[in-house]
């Protein structure tokens, strides 16, 4: 990499080479899983690419051969509970953040490119399903599984992609899918091996910077507004109203359970009971 930007974060590793941006989700430990921390920086560090004249396409990915598990379940739970003074606003709060970040890797006025490795989820499939283009890892594995603890997705992004039969198949049942029937499905624009994951990104990348970067951002924004036109973005807003419904449906053992699991089993066991 000929420059790296990742003194700036800790939780976000930002290297430019040439004329892309990589932006690597970088909380191994955690299975680089979305904290407020780890939004907060990921927002900024697209704002700062956006705005470098000099870098032409972002590639979106992850470290320690994941992309994101999803949501801190583990910040999240111990930070907002049904039963808290005004848990609705601490709600909104948190899926505001994943949807701003969706919304701003959506608008951004260069092509952004996901390259995915290891489970996507939640919010972080969200994520890559608001990208222009998404590369896999043939162990990658994506889904919204949060139905199975009675939430909605944070950024109804699903239908819009893949369309209405199978999102609904996906958030009915919370399946996390491999990576050859996400490219079956259209999630992914190509699969390879684990290996050569960031190598094809960046392949895919330099083929788009040779387009003229105008061109690009006026492509970007007029394939966008068909979909915004058929009010795309009214329903993403409906949907985190729709997240904070459900959130009240959830029952206080239910909330008992998956921190018990999670501070006795870790979020593996808690990931794993998801997809049992």
């Amino acid at each position: 990499m000929a420059e790296s930007n990742s003194n700036l974060y800790e939780n976000v590793i930002v290297e430019l080479e040439e004329d892309i941006g990589i932006i690597t989700l970088n909380r191994p430990m955690q299975s680089n899983s979305i904290n407020r921390q780890l939004t907060s920086e990921l927002w900024d560090a697209l704002d700062r690419l956006e705005h470098n004249p000099n870098i032409k396409v972002v590639i979106l990915t992850g470290s320690n051969q994941t992309f994101s598990a999803g949501a801190d379940i583990k910040e999240m739970y111990e930070k907002i509970s049904p039963f808290d003074t005004e848990p609705s606003e601490m709600w909104r709060a948190h899926l505001e953040s994943l949807l701003k970040v969706s919304l701003k890797i959506w608008d951004l006025k260069k092509p952004v490119i996901a390259a995915v490795d290891g489970y996507a989820l939640g919010g972080a499939a969200d994520w890559v399903l608001s990208c222009d283009m998404a590369i896999a890892s043939d162990t990658a594995k994506i889904g919204e599984p949060e139905i199975k603890f009675g939430a909605a997705p944070p950024t109804l992004m699903m239908p819009w992609i893949v369309g209405l039969r199978k999102a609904k198949e996906l958030l009915f049942t919370g399946d996390i899918i491999d990576a050859s029937e996400a490219y079956r499905i259209g999630i992914f624009n190509k699969v390879v091996p684990q290996s050569e994951l960031l190598s094809e990104a960046i392949i895919l990348a330099k083929k788009v910077t040779k387009v003229s970067p105008s061109a690009l951002k006026i492509t970007k924004a007029t394939i966008n507004k068909t979909f915004e036109m058929m009010n795309l973005k009214q329903s993403l807003e409906y949907n985190l109203e729709a997240g904070i419904a459900m959130f009240f449906l959830r029952k206080e053992e239910d909330f008992m359970e998956i921190n018990r699991i999670i501070k006795e089993e870790g979020l593996k066991a808690f990931l794993k009971s998801m997809n049992s």
